[in-house]
Protein backbone atom coordinates (compact mmCIF):
# COMPACT_ATOMS: atom_id res chain seq x y z
CA UNK A 1 0.00 0.00 0.00
CA UNK A 2 1.03 3.66 -0.77
CA UNK A 3 0.57 6.10 2.32
CA UNK A 4 -2.03 8.57 1.78
CA UNK A 5 -2.47 11.36 3.42
CA UNK A 6 -0.91 10.12 7.52
CA UNK A 7 -2.45 6.85 6.23
CA UNK A 8 -1.26 3.92 4.32
CA UNK A 9 -4.28 2.75 1.80
CA UNK A 10 -7.10 4.45 2.16
CA UNK A 11 -8.30 7.68 3.76
CA UNK A 12 -12.36 8.72 4.48
CA UNK A 13 -14.11 11.36 5.21
CA UNK A 14 -17.05 10.06 7.24
CA UNK A 15 -19.32 13.49 8.19
CA UNK A 16 -19.63 16.76 6.38
CA UNK A 17 -19.47 17.93 10.59
CA UNK A 18 -15.51 16.52 10.05
CA UNK A 19 -14.79 18.83 7.44
CA UNK A 20 -12.03 22.26 7.74
CA UNK A 21 -14.13 25.40 8.53
CA UNK A 22 -17.43 23.65 8.98
CA UNK A 23 -19.55 25.75 11.73
CA UNK A 24 -20.97 23.41 14.62
CA UNK A 25 -22.93 24.18 17.78
CA UNK A 26 -25.12 26.65 15.80
CA UNK A 27 -22.33 28.78 14.36
CA UNK A 28 -20.64 28.68 18.20
CA UNK A 29 -17.95 26.34 17.03
CA UNK A 30 -15.77 26.50 13.74
CA UNK A 31 -13.81 23.50 13.14
CA UNK A 32 -10.42 24.34 12.48
CA UNK A 33 -8.99 20.89 10.65
CA UNK A 34 -10.36 17.35 8.75
CA UNK A 35 -11.27 14.29 10.43
CA UNK A 36 -9.73 11.83 8.58
CA UNK A 37 -10.43 8.14 9.11
CA UNK A 38 -7.90 5.07 7.77
CA UNK A 39 -9.47 2.37 6.07
CA UNK A 40 -6.46 -0.03 5.47
CA UNK A 41 -4.36 1.31 8.34
CA UNK A 42 -4.63 2.31 12.00
CA UNK A 43 -1.26 4.05 12.17
CA UNK A 44 -0.83 7.46 12.20
CA UNK A 45 2.57 8.50 10.14
CA UNK A 46 4.03 11.97 9.10
CA UNK A 47 1.85 12.88 6.34
CA UNK A 48 3.95 14.70 2.94
CA UNK A 49 2.99 17.51 0.82
CA UNK A 50 1.24 17.56 -1.89
CA UNK A 51 2.13 19.70 -5.20
CA UNK A 52 -0.98 21.45 -7.59
CA UNK A 53 0.41 18.30 -9.84
CA UNK A 54 0.06 15.53 -7.04
CA UNK A 55 3.65 14.73 -6.79
CA UNK A 56 4.73 14.43 -3.14
CA UNK A 57 7.54 16.50 -0.91
CA UNK A 58 8.67 14.99 1.78
CA UNK A 59 8.70 17.06 4.70
CA UNK A 60 11.09 16.48 8.35
CA UNK A 61 9.90 17.82 11.33
CA UNK A 62 10.50 18.17 15.70
CA UNK A 63 7.70 16.51 17.20
CA UNK A 64 7.19 19.75 19.93
CA UNK A 65 4.19 17.58 21.46
CA UNK A 66 3.05 14.43 22.85
CA UNK A 67 0.82 14.06 25.15
CA UNK A 68 -2.73 14.10 26.89
CA UNK A 69 -4.00 16.87 28.56
CA UNK A 70 -6.87 16.01 31.79
CA UNK A 71 -7.37 19.51 33.28
CA UNK A 72 -10.41 20.85 31.51
CA UNK A 73 -9.31 24.10 31.62
CA UNK A 74 -6.59 23.94 28.83
CA UNK A 75 -8.73 23.40 25.78
CA UNK A 76 -6.45 21.42 24.10
CA UNK A 77 -7.96 18.54 26.53
CA UNK A 78 -10.47 17.98 23.80
CA UNK A 79 -7.89 16.31 21.48
CA UNK A 80 -7.08 13.47 23.97
CA UNK A 81 -3.76 12.23 22.65
CA UNK A 82 -2.34 14.33 20.34
CA UNK A 83 1.08 14.59 18.37
CA UNK A 84 2.23 18.33 17.55
CA UNK A 85 4.85 18.25 14.77
CA UNK A 86 6.70 22.20 13.85
CA UNK A 87 8.74 21.51 10.60
CA UNK A 88 11.72 22.21 9.56
CA UNK A 89 12.52 25.54 7.81
CA UNK A 90 11.57 26.02 3.93
CA UNK A 91 9.59 22.32 3.95
CA UNK A 92 6.79 23.68 2.55
CA UNK A 93 5.45 26.73 -0.06
CA UNK A 94 2.19 27.55 1.43
CA UNK A 95 2.17 29.53 5.16
CA UNK A 96 2.22 25.73 7.32
CA UNK A 97 4.91 25.05 9.67
CA UNK A 98 3.02 23.07 12.66
CA UNK A 99 0.33 20.35 12.00
CA UNK A 100 -1.77 18.87 14.90
CA UNK A 101 -3.22 15.09 15.12
CA UNK A 102 -5.18 14.45 17.51
CA UNK A 103 -7.95 11.89 19.50
CA UNK A 104 -5.12 8.96 19.13
CA UNK A 105 -5.66 5.73 20.68
CA UNK A 106 -1.77 5.63 21.25
CA UNK A 107 1.27 8.11 21.07
CA UNK A 108 4.32 6.54 19.12
CA UNK A 109 6.58 9.62 19.19
CA UNK A 110 8.01 10.99 22.13
CA UNK A 111 8.36 14.92 22.42
CA UNK A 112 11.79 16.43 20.86
CA UNK A 113 11.74 13.54 18.46
CA UNK A 114 12.83 14.56 15.12
CA UNK A 115 10.80 12.90 12.15
CA UNK A 116 10.36 12.76 8.60
CA UNK A 117 7.34 11.83 6.12
CA UNK A 118 6.27 8.32 6.55
CA UNK A 119 7.73 7.62 10.15
CA UNK A 120 5.08 6.59 12.26
CA UNK A 121 3.61 8.75 15.00
CA UNK A 122 0.56 6.94 16.69
CA UNK A 123 -2.00 5.09 16.25
CA UNK A 124 -5.89 6.17 15.46
CA UNK A 125 -8.37 6.64 18.12
CA UNK A 126 -11.30 8.26 19.94
CA UNK A 127 -9.58 9.86 23.12
CA UNK A 128 -10.34 13.07 24.24
CA UNK A 129 -13.69 14.78 22.71
CA UNK A 130 -13.60 13.19 19.54
CA UNK A 131 -16.92 14.34 17.74
CA UNK A 132 -19.10 11.52 16.65
CA UNK A 133 -17.39 8.89 19.45
CA UNK A 134 -15.62 7.10 16.31
CA UNK A 135 -12.19 6.58 15.60
CA UNK A 136 -10.57 9.04 13.40
CA UNK A 137 -7.51 11.63 13.58
CA UNK A 138 -8.36 15.47 13.83
CA UNK A 139 -5.46 16.70 11.31
CA UNK A 140 -4.73 20.43 11.61
CA UNK A 141 -2.35 22.81 9.95
CA UNK A 142 -1.36 25.85 11.33
CA UNK A 143 1.22 28.82 11.31
CA UNK A 144 2.82 29.21 14.10
CA UNK A 145 3.83 32.52 13.77
CA UNK A 146 0.26 34.21 13.09
CA UNK A 147 -1.60 31.89 14.60
CA UNK A 148 -3.52 30.97 11.59
CA UNK A 149 -5.43 28.00 10.82
CA UNK A 150 -4.99 26.82 7.14
CA UNK A 151 -6.96 23.82 5.14
CA UNK A 152 -5.06 20.87 6.05
CA UNK A 153 -5.88 19.22 2.62
CA UNK A 154 -2.29 19.71 1.20
CA UNK A 155 -1.35 16.95 4.05
CA UNK A 156 -4.39 14.38 5.01
CA UNK A 157 -4.70 13.07 1.28
CA UNK A 158 -7.88 14.03 0.57
CA UNK A 159 -10.70 17.19 -0.46
CA UNK A 160 -12.02 19.01 1.98
CA UNK A 161 -15.53 16.59 1.34
CA UNK A 162 -17.05 13.13 2.18
CA UNK A 163 -15.51 10.36 0.47
CA UNK A 164 -13.22 8.02 0.46
CA UNK A 165 -9.80 8.63 -0.95
CA UNK A 166 -6.55 7.18 -2.11
CA UNK A 167 -5.31 3.52 -3.08
CA UNK A 168 -6.76 0.34 -1.56
CA UNK A 169 -4.82 -2.51 -0.99
CA UNK A 170 -5.72 -4.46 -4.00
CA UNK A 171 -4.78 -0.98 -5.84
CA UNK A 172 -7.77 -0.18 -6.96
CA UNK A 173 -8.10 3.61 -6.67
CA UNK A 174 -12.01 4.92 -4.85
CA UNK A 175 -13.39 7.46 -7.03
CA UNK A 176 -13.04 11.21 -5.60
CA UNK A 177 -16.02 12.87 -5.18
CA UNK A 178 -17.99 15.97 -2.93
CA UNK A 179 -20.75 13.37 -2.39
CA UNK A 180 -20.01 9.77 -0.53
CA UNK A 181 -18.24 7.17 -2.36
CA UNK A 182 -18.37 4.44 0.92
CA UNK A 183 -20.97 4.07 3.39
CA UNK A 184 -23.66 6.67 3.64
CA UNK A 185 -25.47 5.17 6.37
CA UNK A 186 -25.77 5.45 9.75
CA UNK A 187 -26.74 3.93 13.37
CA UNK A 188 -27.06 6.22 16.29
CA UNK A 189 -27.65 5.98 19.97
CA UNK A 190 -28.25 8.90 22.24
CA UNK A 191 -28.41 8.68 26.17
CA UNK A 192 -29.32 8.19 28.63
CA UNK A 193 -31.41 11.42 28.90
CA UNK A 194 -33.75 13.35 30.48
CA UNK A 195 -37.53 13.57 30.00
CA UNK A 196 -36.66 17.13 28.33
CA UNK A 197 -33.81 15.72 26.51
CA UNK A 198 -36.12 12.68 24.53
CA UNK A 199 -38.46 15.44 23.91
CA UNK A 200 -36.03 17.21 21.59
CA UNK A 201 -35.01 14.15 20.11
CA UNK A 202 -38.85 13.01 19.65
CA UNK A 203 -39.39 16.62 18.12
CA UNK A 204 -36.40 16.44 15.87
CA UNK A 205 -37.57 12.86 14.81
CA UNK A 206 -40.93 14.05 13.88
CA UNK A 207 -39.40 17.00 12.05
CA UNK A 208 -37.23 14.49 9.91
CA UNK A 209 -40.19 11.99 9.44
CA UNK A 210 -38.21 8.97 11.41
CA UNK A 211 -40.95 7.60 13.80
CA UNK A 212 -43.14 6.99 10.73
CA UNK A 213 -40.36 4.95 8.87
CA UNK A 214 -39.94 2.78 11.97
CA UNK A 215 -36.24 4.31 12.07
CA UNK A 216 -36.28 6.11 15.61
CA UNK A 217 -37.22 4.86 19.68
CA UNK A 218 -37.03 6.15 22.52
CA UNK A 219 -36.43 3.70 25.31
CA UNK A 220 -36.80 3.92 28.72
CA UNK A 221 -33.92 2.90 31.14
CA UNK A 222 -34.49 3.65 34.18
CA UNK A 223 -36.51 6.36 35.77
CA UNK A 224 -37.61 9.01 33.81
CA UNK A 225 -34.29 8.32 31.82
CA UNK A 226 -33.73 7.39 28.77
CA UNK A 227 -32.00 5.94 25.44
CA UNK A 228 -32.59 7.48 21.97
CA UNK A 229 -32.28 4.76 19.01
CA UNK A 230 -31.32 6.37 15.34
CA UNK A 231 -31.32 4.16 12.27
CA UNK A 232 -30.58 3.21 9.65
CA UNK A 233 -30.92 7.00 8.01
CA UNK A 234 -28.49 9.20 5.77
CA UNK A 235 -25.52 11.12 6.44
CA UNK A 236 -28.01 14.50 6.53
CA UNK A 237 -30.30 12.98 9.01
CA UNK A 238 -27.14 12.08 11.34
CA UNK A 239 -25.52 15.51 10.78
CA UNK A 240 -29.31 17.07 12.35
CA UNK A 241 -29.36 14.80 15.74
CA UNK A 242 -25.39 15.21 15.52
CA UNK A 243 -25.75 19.43 15.80
CA UNK A 244 -28.84 19.04 18.35
CA UNK A 245 -26.46 16.73 20.60
CA UNK A 246 -23.62 19.10 20.26
CA UNK A 247 -25.87 22.20 21.15
CA UNK A 248 -27.44 20.24 24.37
CA UNK A 249 -23.45 19.43 25.47
CA UNK A 250 -23.86 15.89 24.97
CA UNK A 251 -20.69 15.07 22.66
CA UNK A 252 -19.06 16.49 25.28
CA UNK A 253 -20.42 14.41 28.15
CA UNK A 254 -20.19 11.36 25.86
CA UNK A 255 -23.71 10.42 25.49
CA UNK A 256 -23.76 10.45 21.23
CA UNK A 257 -22.53 7.83 19.44
CA UNK A 258 -22.51 7.15 15.89
CA UNK A 259 -21.18 4.31 13.73
CA UNK A 260 -21.85 3.64 9.34
CA UNK A 261 -23.48 0.59 8.59
CA UNK A 262 -24.18 0.54 5.00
Amino acid sequence: MKQNGIFMGRTEILYNYGRFGYTRGNGKTWHGGVDVVGLDDAYVRMPYYQNDDGTLRSISATIRRARCITDHNDKTWEWGNYVGALFDANQTPDDVNYLVMAHNAKLIVKEGQHVKSGDILAVMGNTGNAAGGYKHVHLEARNTVTGRGVDPTRYSGTRNAVGVYGAADNGSTEQISDKPTGKTMQCLMIGPLDTRGMNKCDALAVKLRLISASRYYALPVGTETYCVCVGAVSNGDAVSFYQLAEAEGWTKDNKYLARYVG
